[in-house]
């Protein structure tokens, strides 16, 4: 496929050049495991939970995580993540509690409830992942793991937006 996209008014191969970008595929196969996991987790009971639920509690760190860090790694304000944390704190997912390395700073840890979602999301995803293998082979499923680290070594190097 051409690098170039086409012209504009020529609508199916726009669309066409379009939807083989490495944006447009990155962004399709993520939202796709979002999908499937987030129906996993409802399958097993977790009705209460959002996909944007999913993504503040997938950035939380063992020992807690500050709300800047989580805002950083999901990629939106500290504002959001706050009224988001408020809300999986309602359900029982989230505690906040003074962090001891900074006074200003309030640490998200997870509860025992919020544990348990965390154990059954990951079973959820490694069996997603265990279809990708199936699919692709162990091989070519490793090697797309090294090729997708290679671009976020050029696209994302600091590691910004996932690590601390």
């Amino acid at each position: 496929m051409s690098m170039e996209p086409p012209a504009s008014k020529d609508t199916a191969a726009l669309r066409a050049w379009r939807d083989a970008t490495f944006y447009r595929l990155l962004l399709r196969a993520s939202t796709a495991e979002r999908v499937a996991t987030l129906d996993g987790l409802r399958e097993r009971g977790y009705t209460d939970v959002s996909q944007a639920d999913t993504a503040l509690l997938a950035n939380l760190d063992a020992g807690g995580t500050t709300m800047s860090a989580l805002a950083r790694r999901t990629g939106v304000t500290r504002q959001a993540v706050s009224k988001q944390v408020a809300l999986l704190q309602q359900e029982g997912y989230v505690d906040r509690e003074p962090d001891p390395a900074d006074s200003r700073a309030v640490l998200v840890l997870r509860t025992g409830k919020g544990e348990q979602l965390l154990r059954d999301a990951l079973d959820i995803v490694a069996a997603i992942e265990a279809d990708y293998r199936a699919h692709l082979g162990a091989e070519r499923a490793d090697e797309l793991k090294k090729l997708l680290a290679d671009l976020l070594r050029l696209s994302d190097p600091g590691g910004g937006l996932g690590h601390d």
